[in-house]
């Protein structure tokens, strides 16, 4: 009724009135309107992680990218994954939008749209997005994403797996070579093309990890291409130098 109340009060157009009430009915029979995030708030940790891997348990077990890192790692990524359900017709992603998760369908079919037309389907064990490097600005979508039937998709931000790697440097090594991204959704080339170099610079800086951003400050050249292993290599020592900085500080304190 507050619904339908909302609705009709900021005179919604009838699609997206609809649209609104299916994500409403859909979410309200999977959950009942129960939110894990506020039931768990004030849980133990341990108990909050073991909940959150039963939860999260089919991407844990069918994804090698997580089944075979360590089990304060699994643990550590089950309280920062989300999972997000859609509707018919719901757009996940929009062409030229700022790429800042990845996604692995756990049910359901979603389309690839480039120009209107169909260009590939995805399904449940596919993964799309952007592979996270610490060296690079976030990429700009090259296609749209739309579920075409209901969908059910974990959903891991970028800045939760920097937190990750930062925690786990081993995952590193797993997430270089388990990590199987279905369709590359991001698109890095043509981001800054028609900008001045200045304003370039600046928001390279502010996107970039804060990390990586005081290496750029102490003059030594920015690293923004490499193999894989490279730039694991680079962003070892890279945390290495920042514990050392530390050091001195924490000594004082």
């Amino acid at each position: 009724q507050n619904l339908e109340l909302y609705t009709t009060v900021n005179s919604f157009p009838r699609n997206l009135r609809n649209r609104v009430e299916d994500y409403f009915y859909y979410k309200w029979y999977n959950s009942k309107g129960i939110e894990p995030s506020k039931i768990m708030a004030n849980w133990p940790r341990n108990l909050k992680e073991d909940t959150s891997l039963f939860l999260h348990r089919i991407l844990f077990a069918e994804w090698p990218v997580f089944s075979q890192a360590s089990t304060g790692c699994r643990r550590a990524l089950s309280s920062l994954i989300q999972r997000h359900g859609f509707t018919p017709g719901d757009y996940i992603i929009h062409t030229e939008d700022c790429v800042e998760n990845i996604y692995f369908v756990i049910k359901g079919h979603v389309k690839i749209l480039r120009d209107g037309a169909v260009i590939g389907i995805l399904t449940k064990g596919d993964t799309f997005g952007d592979k996270w490097w610490p060296t690079e600005p976030t990429g700009k979508a090259v296609a749209d994403i739309m579920a075409m039937t209901y969908a059910e998709i974990e959903v891991l931000p970028h800045e939760s797996l920097r937190e990750i790697l930062i925690k786990f440097p081993d995952f590193w090594d797993i997430w270089v070579k388990k990590l199987d991204i279905t369709f590359e959704l991001g698109q890095h080339g043509k981001i800054f093309e028609r900008l001045p170099e200045d304003l370039k610079m600046f928001i390279k800086m502010e996107r970039m990890p804060a990390h990586n951003a005081e290496l750029v400050d102490d003059g030594e050249e920015e690293q923004t291409g490499g193999s894989p292993e490279s730039l694991i290599r680079e962003t070892r020592e890279l945390l290495e130098r920042l514990e050392e900085r530390m050091a001195p500080a924490s000594k004082e304190a």
